[in-house]
């Protein structure tokens, strides 16, 4: 029949579905003929003979046009915006900056422009496969890990239904080159790592001095230490907190600051400020590089002998053998989240904290000279 309202006339067919009257409305007229009426009219009944709630086939039929209508509207660049929008309040404006450049170089440029439900694992491979070709390992990690937190943002974002139901296309990270950590030159002799700190202390370049002490006393990696903020550190309570997000295994991490770290962080705060960036390079925002310390260390004489990654192994060789700290504390403040299988064991940020503590104070202590072991 046709129901005439103010909005305008339709063609509507009066059926019963399990008793209950339904009506169900075909279309518009004139927009819909009358021969066209009544071929939909007669579709529609032997639907509903069938059992089938025609209502609400149309009803899902509206939902999956106008889903498919926003996802034609959307992008990756979209997705990547709202995304980090959403984490902006979260992460320092240092972090956000390298997510934008690698974003900018590498992710953009290759998946910008398609809607989000379309990219594949193969999109997501071939750009962590460019990062590879750099070999910038460290830097495929991170880019695996943003596009992953992206993705899962857009599967619970409501506006995107087309996305909600596909899996990450991030892939995994067994088929992709390792970085080569305990590979990199270290001093791991006692004496020869107490001249190293005399030397170091003798640097003319405070900003280098100031973050080759702290990769000395903390050993964690260069780009945790490089890109180390102070909102990071509570210097009263002696601890640093790095961000999850700026971990290996992307867990926060707690070190436990010595008496003298906190000394010298202090010094530094009055030549650098206490806000932003510990250690800052050339560029406006951008910290100082990997290779501005390796050349450090290369000008003092320690090519092929000594890297900023090598004061990881200098201080778990050391530790170990020469000051008979529990290599479980060692590699708790490393942050080697692995049990003896090789699997990722339970983590817990304050796990041997009053032993870490301790252990931090006589490393210090060491490397300052004194050969006694803090209790």
């Amino acid at each position: 029949m046709l129901v005439v309202r103010a909005s305008g006339a339709s063609w509507v067919l009066r059926v019963r579905v399990k008793g209950q009257r339904k009506d169900i409305t075909l279309g518009r007229w004139p927009t819909l003929s009358l021969k066209d009426a009544r071929q939909l009219a007669d579709d529609a009944r032997r639907s509903t003979t069938h059992g089938v709630d025609v209502t609400a086939v149309k009803r899902a039929a509206r939902q999956e046009i106008k889903a498919q209508a926003a996802a034609k509207a959307d992008n990756v660049r979209k997705l990547y915006e709202d995304w980090l929008k959403l984490r902006g309040s979260t992460i320092s404006d240092i972090y956000r900056g390298n997510i934008e450049a690698a974003f900018m170089k590498d992710v953009l440029p290759a998946i910008g422009t398609k809607a989000p439900h379309e990219v594949t694992r193969a999109d997501c491979i071939a750009i962590l496969r460019t990062v590879e070709q750099r070999g910038a390992t460290v830097m495929l990690r991170r880019v695996r890990m943003w596009l992953r937190q992206m993705f899962e943002f857009g599967i619970d974002d409501e506006r995107r239904p087309l996305l909600n139901t596909l899996p990450v296309p991030t892939g995994h990270l067994t088929s992709f080159k390792q970085d080569k950590r305990g590979n990199y030159p270290a001093i791991t002799d006692p004496v020869e790592a107490l001249e190293l700190m005399k030397r170091i202390r003798r640097l003319g370049k405070y900003i280098n001095r100031a973050a080759l002490l702290l990769s000395a006393r903390t050993f964690q990696r260069p780009t945790e230490t490089r890109e180390a903020v102070w909102e990071e550190f509570d210097l009263d309570a002696g601890i640093w907190r790095i961000a999850a997000d700026r971990m290996w295994f992307e867990t926060e991490h707690w070190v436990p600051l010595s008496r003298q770290c906190v000394e010298e962080l202090r010094a530094l705060q009055g030549v650098v400020g206490d806000t932003g960036l510990l250690f800052p390079g050339i560029k406006p925002g951008k910290p100082i590089s990997e290779g501005t310390l390796r050349s450090q260390l290369i000008s003092m004489g320690y090519e092929g002998k000594h890297t900023p990654h090598g004061f990881r192994a200098m201080a778990r060789t050391i530790i170990v053998e020469r000051l008979r700290f529990n290599k479980d504390f060692v590699e708790k403040q490393l942050s080697h989240e692995t049990d003896e299988s090789g699997l990722r064991g339970a983590y817990d940020r304050a796990e041997y904290w009053e032993d870490r503590v301790k252990m931090m104070q006589a490393w210090s202590d060491f490397l300052d000279g004194s050969t006694g072991r803090a209790r």
